[in-house]
């Protein structure tokens, strides 16, 4: 063995132990019931979310208020706009109370109770404990602000019941009752129990969790959508790609309530009357799998390779870029960090996760600009790029965002490239030798 392929085994040795250092504590996090709960809980809200932004981009269409011409862009829409408006009120502005039975269902189901009774006391709980006799039914609360509370609270709620289950407090009934009638009776007690402590919490304490908890959260909420937190986040996704672990799914989901708070009031604000250009967060959506992370890191970190595989000249490399050309555009990259491979792979780590963090900064820039439309509506995660940002912002210049982190992508791959395909070439023509050897003395 050579002395560069051991430098380089040691180097990846160091690597890949380094990685696994920051991937270890971000898995067990992950694997948590509660954390893994409220990751459930939240994607099981994602069709109702994505459907209501469908009734916000006609809004955005039939809306006068919506542009600095006062006229409609579809103006037969325009009589509708309000109607149309108010969808988005009953999806995407009840955010919350939508979470709040998800989150509950799906923490029930791992501690081994019954989905449907869990997910109805975490709704039930969370409405008694953001609701008042005077004011009635906040809805208000059940917004995207009223997130982090539906998530404690529902949380709560569940561990509080299964402790009851755990250790008798229930009601029991003969084994001869059917098992959904004695179901409904186990949890009268339990049910009593959390209810009563939430109604002491609002109506006798008169503490309101959503105020108190959104004040203390706000700095940090208002604090994370800014480019060092986007490019910091990138750098520890990409890293754990290159040593073959779920960056999207292990680490950039927790970023999932913020994202989804940032996309509702960027929605609230334009439908109050906003322009796309003018609304306040620059990573609404972001830990969904939509939003400005898709729009830059795939195009910056995965689209350059495709197209540097269909030029090569090594065949296998042209093979794979073929078959790696249509997942690309969606966004499906696995094709492409398993199949070259990235992972673990010397020549083309660096590059990878280079022009990922490059694409956030880049493409945050120029998305803070006010020349750029934010995204205010939630879109499949496999929406191609050069559609998920004038569907997602109302603005087709958002097209040029991408543009500039894939050529800058293709700038940082280039060099690496070169020395990779050099290396794959030489081992190609090697094989050929070989067989070549092979059949003559055959």
């Amino acid at each position: 063995m050579s002395e560069e392929t051991t430098q380089q085994q040691s180097f990846m040795d160091k690597l890949t132990d380094t990685v696994m250092k920051i991937a270890a504590p971000i898995g067990r996090f992950g694997m948590l019931k509660p954390i893994a709960s409220i990751q459930d809980g939240l994607l099981a809200c994602m069709p109702l979310i994505i459907a209501g932004a469908t009734w916000l981009v006609i809004y955005v269409l039939g809306s006068p208020s919506v542009g600095d011409s006062g006229q409609a862009l579809i103006p037969f829409l325009e009589p509708l706009a309000g109607k149309f408006a108010w969808m988005n009120d009953m999806t995407m502005s009840l955010m919350a109370l939508y979470a709040s039975m998800t989150i509950g269902s799906a923490y029930g189901e791992k501690l081994g109770m019954n989905g449907r009774t869990a997910g109805l006391l975490g709704l039930s709980s969370f409405i008694v404990i953001t609701s008042g006799p005077d004011e009635g039914l906040a809805t208000g609360n059940w917004s995207a602000s009223g997130l982090f509370v539906s998530m404690v609270v529902s949380l709560a709620a569940v561990r509080i019941f299964s402790l009851f289950i755990e250790k008798g407090f229930t009601i029991k009934l003969p084994e001869q009752v059917p098992p959904a009638i004695g179901n409904s009776f186990a949890a009268i007690v339990p049910y009593a129990v959390v209810l009563g402590i939430c109604w002491i919490i609002r109506t006798m304490l008169n503490i309101d969790l959503v105020a108190v908890l959104m004040g203390l959260l706000a700095p940090l909420v208002a604090g994370a959508d800014n480019i060092f937190v986007f490019m910091g986040s990138t750098f520890v996704q990409q890293l754990l790609w290159i040593v073959g672990l779920h960056g999207d799914n292990m680490w950039v989901t927790n970023f999932q309530p913020f994202g989804l708070m940032w996309l509702e009031e960027n929605a609230t604000a334009l439908a109050n009357g906003s322009t796309v250009f003018d609304l306040p967060h620059v990573l609404a959506a972001y830990g969904t799998g939509g939003g400005l992370a898709r729009l830059v890191i795939w195009p910056a970190a995965a689209w350059p390779l495709v197209v540097l595989m269909l030029r090569s000249k090594v065949k296998f490399h042209r093979t794979l870029g073929g078959t790696c050309l249509l997942p690309a555009i969606f966004t499906i990259v696995e094709p492409v960090i398993f199949g070259l491979p990235i992972v673990l792979n010397p020549y083309l780590m660096i590059p990878f996760v280079l022009s990922g963090v490059v694409g956030a900064g880049v493409g945050y820039a120029m998305m803070a600009l006010p020349m750029f439309g934010k995204f205010f509506v939630n879109l499949p995660w496999a929406t191609p790029p050069f559609l998920l940002g004038p569907l997602g912002t109302g603005d087709v210049k958002s097209i040029l965002i991408v543009v500039v982190v894939f050529v800058l992508g293709l700038l940082i791959y280039l060099p690496f490239w070169r020395i990779y395909e050099k290396k794959c070439l030489e081992e190609e023509q090697g094989d050929q030798t070989e067989e070549a050897a092979e059949a003559q003395a055959a």
